[in-house]
């Protein structure tokens, strides 16, 4: 599996990682594919092959050559957090990738969180503020 493939396989699986597709989560997908400098048009026709195809993310984490591992990881994270939320279901997926890929917890953990941190927008599901009280 080339690295179109991966990283088509892995983000689609982000997006119905909450069962949720938005539009939007599929867009960032092809917008992060032109910035990977990928064929858009090639990732967009396997985002609609991908949607109904149930792959083993796990698995094709486990094919990803080292140098490709980050970006993956990023794009998924960014991918999940298109829609400027992050559910459980969402996080749980995406600490399952990353393990697959055989990276650092904290990497993980670091990098969710400054996506967070610089768009406040984001609403991170369970988490209430006293001030909501």
């Amino acid at each position: 599996m080339d690295f179109l493939e991966q990283f088509v396989a892995l983000t689609v699986a982000t997006v119905k990682a909450d069962r949720e597709m938005e539009q939007k989560e599929v867009d960032t997908i092809v917008f992060l594919a032109d910035g990977l400098k990928l064929d858009t048009e090639a990732v967009a026709k396997a985002i609609k092959t991908k949607m109904y195809q149930h792959d083993s993310a796990e698995a094709i984490a486990r094919t990803v050559a080292a140098e490709n591992k980050l970006v993956l990881m990023q794009s998924c994270i960014l991918v999940a957090l298109a829609d400027n939320k992050l559910k459980l279901q969402e996080v749980e997926f995406l600490n399952k990738i990353n393990n697959a890929l055989g990276l650092p917890q904290s990497a993980f953990v670091l990098a969710i969180a400054s996506v967070c941190q610089n768009n406040p927008q984001i609403q991170i599901e369970g988490n209430e503020t006293n001030s909501e009280k």
